[in-house]
């Protein structure tokens, strides 16, 4: 017998998330999956047996108001080193996204909490990364804190 992954099933990943409490509609080749008071949304698309996750950080509106997108890369990339159990995501004509890749054979049922964590990183982040797009790179002690982590005092 082999530990085979249950081909993705998005009617259980739906089941899952409005058990959840969220509201799922259909979309192109996915799910639409939103719920909280700020009108956030979470886009859910297979990919092979694989399910991306994703949720808008910026537009390409937002990207276009910056002068230079050096000090937001530069600051994503220090948070991707914070292992936030997400990655971020670029596309110019779509904007910044946070994505959360999701293996095959995962269990529906886990998909809330990564929608949490998802919201965690996004509003954890949210000035510095509001910040970063007026070419701002803030500390690393204020990254942190982002996180409300507290500064390690220990030499590297």
């Amino acid at each position: 017998m082999t530990d085979e992954a249950l081909p993705l099933d998005l009617n259980q990943v739906a089941d899952a998330c409005r058990e959840a409490g969220y509201v799922v509609s259909e979309i192109d080749r996915g799910l639409e999956v939103s719920g909280s008071d700020d009108g956030g949304a979470f886009y859910l698309f297979p990919e092979g047996d694989w399910l991306q996750v994703r949720c808008q950080v910026f537009d390409e509106a937002d990207l276009e108001k910056a002068r230079d997108l050096t000090a937001l890369f530069e600051t994503i990339t220090r948070a991707q080193f914070r292992m936030i159990g997400c990655r971020f995501g670029f596309d110019e004509l779509t904007g910044l996204w946070l994505v959360a890749d999701l293996y095959p054979g995962f269990e529906p049922e886990r998909l809330p909490a990564v929608l949490e964590q998802l919201a965690f990183v996004w509003s954890s982040l949210g000035e510095v990364l509001d910040a970063a797009l007026k070419g701002t790179v803030v500390d690393e002690i204020t990254l942190d804190a982002a996180f409300e982590l507290e500064p390690d005092e220990r030499p590297n």
